[in-house]
C-alpha cells in the first residue's frame, strides 16, 4: 500500500462550539448516560468515550453528575472512578465530597502509598517485600497477612492488625471509590459482596494497559518440568518448533499452526498445561522471617517468568483461528556475548466491561479507544483556544539539535534568551517551560542551577523565574498552572519508530493485519496543514510512519504530548490574557496558531515583523549612521550602495535585496525599524537636474527641517516631500538600550 493512501496528509479543520455550548453538550452527553446506568436501562456493557477539550471540565462534570444520581447508582453498586495518579485520586476525591458529602465516597491507596495519617509511613509495613513477591504468588495478602497453614488453620501476621492497607478490604458497603490507574490491571481492596454499577476511565488510558515481555528462544524451547503432562509433549514440541518456524518466515501465525496440524483445542491444553506446572513460590504468614527469606533466595524467578511468557503466547495463538498474531515477532538483542534471538511479545489489556463504561480523554483517538474499549459509542466535544499563540516555522529543535555536541550550547542560548523574555513580559503572570528531560537537564547547566536532589527536584528548579516541567503523562489531568500567563514548548517530544511500532502492535494486537514497519532512515515526511486562527491552512510538514495504526500512535506520544502540555494554561475560558510560544514546526491538528515566525526572527523579538530579515539587514545599516550631522538613505540599489557602503558593499549585493522589495515595501520596512528604535523618519522623493525618474530616500531624526538636510546629504539633487507633512513619522523618543538587538 503506498503511503499518501494510508495517512491522511492534513486533518480536518474541527467543528468548534463556543464555551457554553460545549458545556452544555458535555453535560447532556455525561448525564443521559449515567442517567441511564443509574435507572438500570443501559446496556449492561455500555460504553461511552467523550473527545473533550481540555478545559472544559469533563471532570468536573462527571463528578457532578454522578453526584446527582449518586443514591441510585450506589444502590446498583461501587462507582469506579481511576485517574492516572493517586495525587489525582484524592484531588477528585475531595472535589466529590464537597459535592456530594452524604454519599459514601473513599481513596484506595496501595500497598507502596503513604499513610494520609502519616507521611513518612507506607500503607502496608512490608510494601517492599509485597512488590517482590507480586506475580509470583497467587495473593500477597494470604502469603504476607492473612491465610490458612497447611493444616487448614487460620493465620495473620502480626502486622496485620491494624493495617491501614487490609482495612480498605473491610469497609463495607458500596462507595464512590477513587483509584489511580494501577489497579485497572488488579482487584482492588474494596467490598467484594458488592457488584461495580459503573466505572469511569478519566484521561488517557491506553498507555496503562500495555504489556510487553521478551523472552528467549533459549528458555522459549526449554525443557518443561517433569510435572507437564506426559500426553502433550509431542504436542508441546510440534508447536514451538511451528511457532519459531512461522516468525522467522513472517508467516500468519495462526493459519501456520492450523495448518501445521496444532488445532485450537490443543494449544488451550497447552496453555492449561503451562499453568498447573508452573510452581509458585510457596509462603505464608505463619512462617518465620529466616524461612521467609529462604524461600525467597531459592525460588527460581526466571523459570516461573519464562514459564508464564510461554502460557501467553500459546494463549494468544489459541485465540484466533486465522491471520496474523500482531504482538509476536522475533527480535535480536545484544547480551554481553554477541546477540541473541529473543520473541518479543506485546499485549493490551482491555478495560473491564462487567459494569458500564464512561471514558474521559482530551486526546482521545478513535481506533485506539476500539481496542481499549470496544464497540464504545465515541463523542468528540471541541472549543477553540483563546490565546495569543506563535510557533516557530522553520526547526523542530530536535533533542539532538538542542544538544549538539559543538552547537547546542550556543543554541540553547537562544531558546533561553526566549524564556528570560517571556518571563519579563509576564512579569508576576507565571511563566510555564515545557522540554524533554535531556533538554532541561541541559537548560538547567547552562544557567547554573544545582542539580543535587532527586532527579525530579534537579529538573523542578526555577529555570530564569520560570517553572519547568517534562513532557509526558505527569502533565495530564493537572490544574496547577491554570492561572500562568504564559507557556514556552521548547521541541517536542518523539519517541524511536521501533517503540512506536512496537507500542502499536500491542494496541492492534488482536488486528489480522501486521504493523508495517519502517525499514530504515527517518520517516517520511508528509505535507500537513497548520491551522491559523483565521481558518486559513498554511503548508507544513510532519515525518509519518507509513501504517496509520503505528501513526496514530506516534501523534498520541508527539502531537498530543504537546497539546496536553498546552492545556495546562485552560485555554479555553482564561482568566487572563494567555500566551504560547511554541518552539517547534511541528503541526498540531485542531489546534489554531496565530502567527507563524522563523526561530530567529523571534529570538530577535520580531514575530510581528513580516520582513523579518530585511528588518534585521536595514536596522543595521541604519544604526551604522548614528553619530553622523545629517542621516539617512536612498532605497534604490545605487543609492544603497552609495549611502550604506557597510552593509550593501556592492551594487549586485544592494540589486539582491531589492529584488522582490518594492519602493513601497522599503519605506514601510524603514518606518518599522525607526519606530522600533524611536527614530524620527520621513521619506523624500529626489530628482535629478537633468530629469529622468526620481530617488526615493528618506531622512532619520530630521530636527524638523527634512528637506534641508536631503539637500546637505545630496546635493546633487533636488529633495521633494511625497505626500506633505503626513509623510513625516516622529515617535516619541525612547531610550536605545531598550531596541539593542544581537
Amino acid at each position: 500500500m503506498k503511503h499518501e493512501e494510508q495517512i491522511e496528509a492534513a486533518a480536518p479543520i474541527p467543528h468548534w462550539l463556543a464555551p457554553s455550548e460545549a458545556r452544555e453538550l458535555l453535560e447532556q452527553e455525561i448525564e443521559a448516560f449515567v442517567k441511564a446506568v443509574a435507572e438500570a436501562t443501559a446496556m449492561p456493557d455500555a460504553a461511552l468515550a467523550l473527545k473533550v477539550t481540555a478545559g472544559l471540565g469533563k471532570t468536573a462534570t462527571a463528578l457532578r453528575v454522578i453526584a446527582r444520581y449518586g443514591e441510585a447508582l450506589l444502590g446498583r453498586g461501587h462507582v469506579m472512578i481511576y485517574v492516572p495518579t493517586l495525587d489525582l485520586a484524592e484531588r477528585a476525591c475531595a472535589d466529590f465530597r464537597k459535592l456530594a458529602p452524604g454519599l459514601p465516597s473513599r481513596v484506595i491507596r496501595g500497598r507502596s502509598a503513604l499513610r494520609p495519617d502519616d507521611g513518612k509511613k507506607t500503607m502496608c509495613e512490608h510494601s517492599e517485600l509485597a512488590n517482590e513477591i507480586s506475580g509470583f504468588v497467587p495473593s500477597v495478602t494470604q502469603a504476607l497477612c492473612r491465610g490458612q497453614d497447611p493444616d487448614g488453620n487460620f493465620i495473620q501476621s502480626a502486622c496485620a492488625s491494624g493495617c491501614p492497607y487490609l482495612e480498605q478490604k473491610d469497609v463495607p458497603g458500596p462507595h464512590v471509590v477513587f483509584l489511580a490507574y494501577a489497579y485497572l490491571g488488579v482487584d482492588a481492596p474494596i467490598d467484594r459482596t458488592c457488584e461495580t454499577a459503573l466505572r469511569v476511565v478519566d484521561e488517557k488510558v491506553w498507555p496503562t494497559l500495555i504489556r510487553r515481555s521478551n523472552l528467549s528462544i533459549d528458555d522459549f524451547m526449554r525443557a518443561p518440568p517433569k510435572s507437564f503432562p506426559e500426553g502433550l509433549l509431542d504436542a508441546l514440541s510440534r508447536t514451538r518448533a511451528a511457532i519459531v518456524d512461522g516468525l522467522q518466515r513472517g508467516l500468519p501465525l495462526h493459519e501456520h499452526l492450523r495448518k501445521s496440524g496444532i488445532d485450537t483445542e490443543q494449544l488451550e491444553s497447552l496453555v492449561k498445561a503451562e499453568e498447573q506446572s508452573r510452581s509458585y513460590l510457596e509462603i505464608g504468614p505463619w512462617q518465620c522471617p529466616k524461612t521467609l527469606d529462604f524461600c525467597l533466595q531459592t525460588f527460581d524467578t526466571r523459570s516461573f517468568i519464562a514459564s508464564r511468557q510461554r502460557q501467553q503466547i500459546l494463549k494468544r495463538l489459541a485465540e484466533s483461528e486465522t491471520g496474523h498474531c500482531v504482538g509476536l515477532r522475533l527480535s535480536e538483542a545484544k547480551t554481553e556475548q554477541g546477540s541473541r534471538l529473543e520473541i518479543q511479545s506485546s499485549d493490551f489489556g482491555v478495560v473491564s466491561r462487567e459494569a458500564a463504561l464512561l471514558l474521559l480523554d482530551a486526546d482521545a483517538d478513535p481506533d485506539i479507544t476500539a481496542r481499549v474499549a470496544p464497540r464504545a459509542a465515541f463523542v468528540s466535544i471541541q472549543s477553540p483556544p483563546i490565546a495569543d499563540i506563535v510557533q516557530v516555522s522553520d526547526l523542530t529543535l530536535s533533542n539532538s539539535w538542542l544538544l549538539h555536541q559543538q552547537e547546542g550550547a550556543e543554541r540553547r542560548a537562544k531558546v533561553l534568551t526566549i524564556i528570560r523574555r517571556e518571563v519579563e513580559k509576564a512579569a508576576d503572570g507565571g511563566v510555564l517551560v515545557v522540554a524533554t528531560t535531556s533538554v532541561l537537564r541541559a537548560l538547567h547547566a547552562d544557567v547554573g542551577n544545582s542539580a543535587a536532589g532527586t532527579e525530579e527536584e534537579a529538573l523542578r528548579r526555577p529555570l530564569l523565574g520560570a517553572e519547568p516541567r517534562w513532557f509526558g503523562p505527569r502533565t495530564q489531568g493537572v490544574n496547577d498552572y491554570e492561572d500562568f500567563a504564559t507557556i514556552v514548548i521548547v521541541g517536542r517530544l518523539q519517541p524511536g519508530v521501533s517503540d512506536v511500532e512496537r507500542l502499536a502492535r500491542a494496541v492492534f494486537s488482536k488486528d489480522a493485519q501486521p504493523i508495517a514497519a519502517h525499514v530504515a532512515g527517518p520517516l517520511p515526511a508528509i505535507s500537513a496543514g497548520i491551522l491559523m486562527a483565521d481558518g486559513s491552512l498554511r503548508d507544513g510538514t510532519r515525518h509519518a510512519h507509513p501504517d496509520r495504526r503505528a501513526q496514530a500512535i506516534l501523534a498520541q506520544s508527539r502531537e498530543c504530548a504537546t497539546l496536553q502540555a498546552i492545556a495546562r494554561l485552560r485555554l479555553v475560558s482564561p482568566n487572563r490574557d494567555k500566551r504560547v510560544v511554541i518552539l517547534s514546526n511541528l503541526p498540531l491538528p485542531e489546534f489554531p496558531v496565530t502567527r507563524l515566525c522563523t526561530f530567529r526572527a523571534l529570538e530577535l523579538e520580531l514575530e510581528h515583523e513580516p520582513d523579518w530579515l530585511g528588518f534585521i539587514r536595514m536596522e543595521k545599516a541604519l544604526r551604522a549612521t548614528m553619530g553622523r550631522p545629517v542621516r539617512g538613505a536612498r532605497l534604490s540599489a545605487a543609492g544603497l550602495c552609495a549611502d550604506l557602503p557597510i552593509d550593501f558593499e556592492t551594487e549586485p549585493s544592494a540589486k539582491g535585496f531589492r529584488r522582490g522589495r518594492s519602493t513601497s515595501h522599503m519605506v514601510s520596512l524603514c518606518r518599522r525599524v525607526a519606530a522600533a528604535n524611536g527614530w524620527s523618519i520621513t521619506p523624500v522623493r529626489l530628482k535629478r537636474p537633468q530629469g529622468g525618474q526620481t530617488v526615493p530616500a528618506i531622512i532619520l531624526d530630521d530636527q524638523g527641517a527634512p528637506l534641508d538636510m536631503a539637500r546637505i546629504l545630496w546635493p546633487d539633487f533636488t529633495p521633494k516631500s511625497p505626500g506633505g507633512a503626513r509623510n513625516s513619522f516622529r515617535p516619541r523618543r525612547t531610550d536605545q538600550s531598550t531596541f539593542q538587538r544581537s
